[in-house]
């Protein structure tokens, strides 16, 4: 668990990074994705903050490293609701999507958890406490990719995970696609990228050179 600036921590990488917002509000925390490991999550506790007052956590996408963990902890805390967008939604709230959702891959079962909200619009704010988390939609690596947008402290910070890919036809992934929605994040001019699986990236001047690279990769 590594602080990154106030009120936003990683917790820590399994299957993929997950990251975690303090509201303190009655919000509670928020968390950037689940990843696969429950007891991951529930070591926040290490740090003096209760597992218990997570109130909800924004999917980015549908892939079985970034969700394995939803139902787990769902049946931990049944207080946190869940949101994605709605282009990947199915796959989410529903069993047989394992190569869809890389399951398969991993070999594992995922068990499905109720979405509270579908998200639909280009851009959609979640407002929790005093905190506006703008979801992008961000297709490419997945036809319902979202990014994730907070400033705090009059830091830009932008949880965009799997920038990288990969792209696969199974994943419904489009590299067209890919390319304008890293166009977006390049013009939110983020001083810190939380990424999904290669870390933590700063100033504003890295973030560029990262995105920068994997779309010159994947054109």
């Amino acid at each position: 668990m590594n602080k990154i600036t106030n009120n936003v921590y990683h917790v820590g990488d399994s299957g993929c990074s997950v990251y975690l917002v303090n509201t303190q509000s009655v919000d509670g925390l928020i968390l950037i994705d689940c990843g696969m490991s429950l007891e991951m999550i529930k070591a926040i506790a290490k740090v003096n903050l209760d597992p218990n007052n997570i109130r909800h956590c924004i999917l980015t996408h549908f892939h079985i490293d970034h969700i394995g963990a939803c139902h787990d902890l769902k049946k931990f805390n049944n207080m946190v609701k869940f949101y994605a967008h709605e282009l990947d939604a199915k796959a989410i709230e529903e069993k047989g999507h394992d190569e869809q959702t890389a399951a398969s891959w991993y070999g594992v079962k995922y068990n499905p958890i109720t979405l509270e909200k579908r998200l639909k619009a280009e851009t959609e704010i979640l407002k929790f406490g005093d905190f506006e988390f703008k979801c992008i939609h961000t297709p490419g690596h997945t036809p319902g990719s979202i990014s994730v947008y907070l400033e705090i402290d009059n830091k830009k910070i932008l949880f965009g995970q799997d920038i990288h890919g990969p792209f696969y036809p199974a994943f419904g992934s489009n590299l067209k696609d890919y390319q304008k929605s890293m166009e977006k994040l390049l013009s939110l001019d983020a001083d810190i990228l939380c990424e999904g699986h290669f870390g933590i990236f700063e100033p504003a001047e890295e973030v560029y050179k990262y995105i920068k690279r994997y779309m010159n990769l994947n054109k």
